[in-house]
């Protein structure tokens, strides 16, 4: 999986209302990492935290095996092949099953990796067990004829509409009545989870408030204080919406929301009464393609509770999008929002003032694509540098392309006993990696990018190599299972890491957290509105209101 774009499509906090209101993320490509045949199922690996932190759904995704148990696999099947011991007869089965019950007996995870059968053993041998534990990895074109959908009858340009950002285009005609799209959708029984809400504040010790940034400790590296908060905790004032409603579908009598997260239907543009070329409706056909399986009709004649009672790491419904007239190749495709929305829009219009405060505003990205334009990239300054030549907008901070599974700590400085308790830190240092050690594709990655103070440069041979101070991210939560082990221990143990010798092409510039634009106030959030003869009608359960 490659790094997304970065692309604000025309859109500015000093001069367009929809500024913050969309996504400025898009084009996510996935490399093959081998040849793949037409019909092949396509998979990405999430990680091994990923299955063995997730609660065990449809059979157990926590007893999914991983890479290792697979590669034992492999080596099992290999011995057993050349055993001798393990040919198709009776006899050589019940033995087989013998094994199989033993090692399941052990270990859930790596029995699922062996054959069934014995006479299975040579094949699983020839494919490798990865492969042979899912036969229908390759589908035929029948079978996709009659189970699959089309999922790339939609590009992602600029829109036509002026302010709008990207819209969705068709890559090929439709006539009226075809369906251009089918989508699954994410249901949100309930909309108050897309609710933001204020941060607690704290008394500290000298009486003073502190903003509690994060759970467990934490150190705020942008100003270069260290400063350590315990028990997050979220206050009671909303103040504001999650940028994932303007994506989501939902009905002004109703709490529910649906995301449809196949890509391009995000992309969908409005259209009022007379522009608008395509509606959504619930699947056509239950009879072939992927509604056959994954739409969950009954679930539209649930009540929102019941909704709510379902199981929530499934999804169960899925929509079409419908041209309502013949719609050429390249004509960007337009929906109606609704009359509800639409006044939302226009109000947001008429209250809407450009942004203006005494801090500057730049978008990293613009000053990171200076080298595409022909002008110098900007230049790193240190920490002491910036009191002097801050950089062009106060929202910019440096971010280091670390990544935590190659650390080999070279020297440690505990800090001084007399030191206050709040104030003592413990600093690692370690040098970046050697060239030769590592492959840089896997480093400079977007995943890879840790906030970072430069606080020394050093020039050999006519290239700058620099050091910085590595701290934890402020809005990172330790309790999370996802984070990186050694990043993790940085602040538990209130230490900090000294990286060395970090090449000019390892640093990015960095947005400092929550000074983008969908983080500004007042920035447009509403959900788009489906009609009422296509809202099931037991979802609506906020009339009142």
């Amino acid at each position: 999986m490659e790094a997304p774009d970065i692309e604000r499509a025309g859109l500015n906090r000093y001069s367009n209302p929809g500024a913050g209101a969309i996504t400025y993320y898009h084009n996510v490509e996935f490399l093959a990492t081998k040849q793949l045949e037409a019909g092949t199922e396509i998979f990405l690996d999430y990680g091994v935290d990923y299955t063995e932190t997730r609660p065990p759904l449809g059979g157990g995704m926590g007893l999914m095996p991983l890479e290792e148990d697979f590669k034992w696999a492999d080596s099992i099947i290999n011995k057993l092949m050349h055993s001798g011991l393990f040919e198709a007869n009776d006899d050589s089965e019940k033995y087989y099953r013998l094994l199989r019950d033993i090692v399941r007996t052990m270990d859930r995870k790596k029995a699922k990796t062996l054959p069934e059968h014995v006479s299975d053993l040579k094949k699983a041998s020839e494919e490798g067990a990865a492969l042979y534990s899912d036969q229908d990895y390759i589908r035929s074109m029948d079978w996709l004829a009659e189970n699959g959908a089309c999922v790339d009858s939609m590009e992602g340009k600029l829109s036509t509409i002026q302010g709008a950002g990207r819209g969705a285009f068709l890559k090929r005609s439709v006539k009226k009545g075809d369906v251009i799209v089918t989508s699954p959708v994410i249901h949100f029984p309930y909309n108050n989870v897309m609710n933001m809400y204020d941060v607690q504040k704290k008394k500290n010790r000298n009486g003073k408030d502190d903003e509690i940034r994060a759970s467990g400790y934490t150190a705020d590296f942008y100003d270069g204080k260290k400063r350590f908060f315990k028990n997050r905790k979220k206050g009671h004032n909303i103040i504001g919406r999650q940028l994932l409603v303007n994506y989501c579908f939902g009905h002004p009598d109703s709490t529910v929301l649906l995301f449809p997260y196949l890509g391009n239907v995000g992309l969908i543009n409005h259209g009022a009464e007379g522009k608008s070329n395509v509606k959504v409706q619930w699947p056509s056909s239950l009879e072939r393609g992927p509604a056959r399986k994954f739409h969950r009709k009954d679930w539209l004649d649930s009540t929102v509770e019941q909704l709510a009672g379902l199981d929530k790491h499934m999804s169960g419904v899925m929509i079409e999008i419908v041209a309502t007239r013949d719609i050429e190749k390249d004509e960007e495709i337009f929906l109606d929002y609704g009359p509800a929305w639409e006044k939302e829009w226009d109000d947001h219009v008429n209250q809407w003032q450009p942004w203006s405060s005494n801090k500057k505003y730049v978008p990293a990205q613009d000053l990171n694509r200076q080298h595409l334009q022909g002008i110098p990239p900007e230049r790193i300054r240190l920490e002491r540098e910036l009191r002097e030549d801050p950089y062009p907008g106060a929202n910019i901070a440096t971010g280091c392309y670390l990544d935590f599974n190659h650390i080999n700590i070279l020297e440690e400085i505990l800090p001084d006993t007399e030191e206050e308790e709040d104030e003592k830190m413990r600093r690692d240092i370690i040098n970046w990696y050697q060239p030769s050690s590592v492959n840089l594709e896997e480093i400079l990655t977007p995943a890879n990018i840790q906030p970072c103070v430069i606080i020394d440069r050093q020039t050999v041979r006519g290239k700058d190599y620099y050091s910085a101070l590595i701290s934890a991210n402020p809005f990172m939560d330790p309790t999370d299972n996802y984070n990186d082990p050694f990043l993790l221990e940085l602040v538990n143990s209130r230490a900090e890491l000294e990286v060395r010798k970090i090449p000019r092409e390892a640093i990015t510039l960095i947005d400092k957290p929550l000074t983008s634009d969908v983080h500004m106030k007042g920035t447009f959030r509403f959900p788009i509105m489906l009609p009422d003869e296509v809202f099931p009608e037991k979802w609506k359960n906020n009339k009142s209101n």
